[in-house]
């Protein structure tokens, strides 16, 4: 057996059973504090305008992370930087129920957002190397894991408020078994690939010119992604004057369309290809949602945000795979520029639409989604494979 190989082979099972462990655990880490952002706020007693800029301060953590995280999971490796970043993660996930007072929180939430970050791009990066290992894609079921995480971790936080568990007890127990559950999964994992010197790695990620399209694809779809987030319960509530209950089903169905389109995603892309599975899933949405938006019936505009969920559903693993295999720095390198872009789109989506709101109507505001998911139509084809020579060259 030569140096270069493992002391024992990891079977392709355990290797994608410990991946998607890994991206489970984090969707429900930050589920889990998300769940009980209401109860830190009302213990340090915050207005909203407060809380939203302790909450930004989540954002700006990732933003920084982000970029210099795609050189370190080239230079030390994905596996090595995704248990550490795991571990981390564990670290300072309880951190912010233990704030003082706005300033406290601020800062912990700064560094939940980093370290958070730092295992999105490494986890994803892993995930890429994983699959070549595996030989077939399956990155849509790692991000199909997250988003179950999530809606576990959404529930047991549920579980844990109607109970009065204290946010501090509760997310001290959840990063204990999250820890122990790392641990545990690295035993799984796959040694990394080959790394580059320290010298070859450019500093900070950044699309490179033969990303541009796809950065365009992320952008308009994480920039719908926060659009629908915030502003789905409200067109439901203030302009289709539902109840308060009714219009939170809106994101809902979002969301769980997004979680099941994930896990048929690979088939379907083998299947159909990324161009048309993008293209198809885009224009259907677009048309039906604009639709939505000019009739104003509950029900079509509930199949509406379902289908804007099946269309943003497989952009991510399509678009970090596509990356990750074209960067030149390596495949975290591609990832942490895209997770960048796409961040970017996910914070400007939100006050882009009341923006728009204000100056005409939220109806009027909201077909911004059904432009942007058209436009991805458009972009899709740039996530076809280039020729293996000259990939970079003009």
């Amino acid at each position: 057996m030569s140096a270069s190989q493992p002391p024992s082979p990891i079977s392709k099972s355990k290797a994608r059973a410990a991946v998607a462990a890994i991206f489970f655990l984090n969707g429900f880490g930050f589920a889990s504090w998300v769940s009980r952002i209401p109860a830190v706020r009302q213990a340090l007693n915050l207005t909203d305008g407060a809380l939203g800029t302790a909450l930004l301060a989540t954002a700006v953590g990732a933003l920084v992370a982000f970029p210099l995280t795609g050189r370190g999971s080239v230079v030390s490796g994905a596996r090595t930087l995704t248990i550490a970043t795991g571990l981390a993660y564990c670290v300072v996930l309880p951190g912010p129920t233990f704030a003082s007072g706005l300033t406290t929180l601020a800062l912990l939430l700064f560094f939940f957002g980093a370290t958070n970050g730092a295992m999105d791009v490494s986890m994803n990066a892993l995930a890429v190397e994983v699959e070549t290992y595996v030989g077939k894609p399956i990155m849509s079921s790692f991000h199909g894991m997250w988003s179950i995480g999530g809606l576990a971790g959404a529930g047991v936080g549920a579980l844990f408020a109607k109970h009065d568990i204290s946010p501090q007890l509760h997310l001290v127990v959840v990063a204990s078994i999250l820890t122990v559950a790392i641990v545990a999964a690295r035993h799984w994992l796959p040694p990394s690939q080959s790394h580059p010197s320290p010298e070859s790695v450019a500093h900070f990620a950044r699309p490179e010119s033969a990303m541009f399209g796809l950065s365009g694809i992320i952008f308009c779809a994480f920039l719908i992604e926060g659009a629908m987030a915030d502003w789905s319960a409200v067109l439901l509530h203030d302009s289709l004057h539902t109840t308060a209950a009714s219009a939170a089903l809106g994101y809902a169905a979002f969301s769980l369309a997004m979680t099941s389109m994930r896990f048929a995603g690979d088939r379907l892309g083998i299947k159909w290809g990324a161009v048309r599975l993008l293209r198809s899933t885009n224009v259907v949405a677009a048309v039906v949602f604009a639709a939505a938006l000019w009739v104003q019936h509950v029900g079509l505009t509930m199949v509406a945000f379902a289908l804007i969920g099946f269309g943003m559903a497989t952009v991510a693993p399509l678009v970090f795979g596509a990356a990750a295999r074209r960067a030149r720095h390596g495949a975290g390198h591609g990832i942490a520029a895209m997770a960048t872009v796409g961040y970017g789109g996910f914070l400007v989506g939100p006050p882009l639409v009341g923006w728009l709101a204000q100056a005409s109507s939220l109806r009027a505001a909201l077909s911004v989604i059904a432009v942007l998911a058209m436009a991805i139509t458009v972009l899709a084809h740039h996530l076809r494979e280039p020729a293996p020579e000259g990939a970079f060259e003009k």
